[in-house]
């Protein structure tokens, strides 16, 4: 298994991904998935016998540090692997002078995020049609 950022030239081995889990599967219009705000992010792979099976980004909004698209591929989840991702990111966020790092995770996916040591804050509400809550970790 290995990580690391990608750039413009490989950036669509984390659309494939995106485009697997939440166009396909979940349903998100694409438009809504390609938001056009990658080309301010730090896009994520991670591969496994070379294969690109999942992917992430950290952005900055409003000067704060949050953590998106994390996607695993269907026959890939549940074996750690978003676990390794976030904690990959979260050790970027902390090493861009980060001690605060935020999420919009979908609903059903809060005690994975809890595990890792993210805190919901604030009321769900719904974004590409699908339940959300805010979470935030302190590094």
């Amino acid at each position: 298994m290995k990580m690391f950022f990608l750039n413009d030239d490989n950036i669509n081995l984390a659309f494939d991904i995106r485009t697997e889990v939440f166009i396909k599967e979940q349903g998100i219009e694409r438009d809504v998935e390609m938001d056009g705000t990658d080309k301010y992010a730090k896009n994520m792979i991670l591969m496994k016998d070379n294969k690109p099976i999942g992917t992430s980004r950290l952005i900055v909004i409003d000067n704060k540090m949050y953590i998106g698209r994390v996607a695993v591929l269907k026959e890939y989840r549940k074996k750690g692997y978003a676990t390794h991702m976030i904690n990959f990111l979260l050790n970027e966020a902390k090493n861009m002078g980060y001690n605060e790092v935020f999420i919009h995770a979908q609903t059903y996916a809060k005690s994975f995020y809890e595990k890792i040591g993210f805190k919901q804050f604030g009321e769900e509400f719904l974004e590409a049609n699908i339940p959300h809550i805010h979470m935030q970790i302190t590094l």
